[in-house]
């Protein structure tokens, strides 16, 4: 029974390491959605440019969607070249 208890460990600890990270916007903001919007007030008052910033955020959205924002976390920049 030991060596299940063992295995069911291991297991976790590899579940756990191979979970997605929490995206850098979602530990800030609490969510993706909730950055963009304070961006879109910040671009609205004009303290944020009106012409790049909404490309910049549809990058950051496409980023925050697909995981490329954390390819430099452990090994994930080869996941995402296959």
């Amino acid at each position: 029974m030991a060596s299940v208890g063992s295995m069911l460990s291991r297991v976790r600890r590899l579940e756990t390491a191979r979970a997605t990270p929490v995206s850098p916007f979602a530990k800030a903001y609490g969510s993706f959605e909730a950055f963009e919007s304070e961006v879109q007030a910040d671009i609205d008052t004009g303290n944020l440019d009106r012409m790049d910033m909404p490309i910049i955020l549809t990058c950051l959205r496409r980023w925050e969607g697909d995981g490329t924002w954390g390819a430099w976390h452990r090994d994930r920049v080869w996941e995402l070249g296959r």
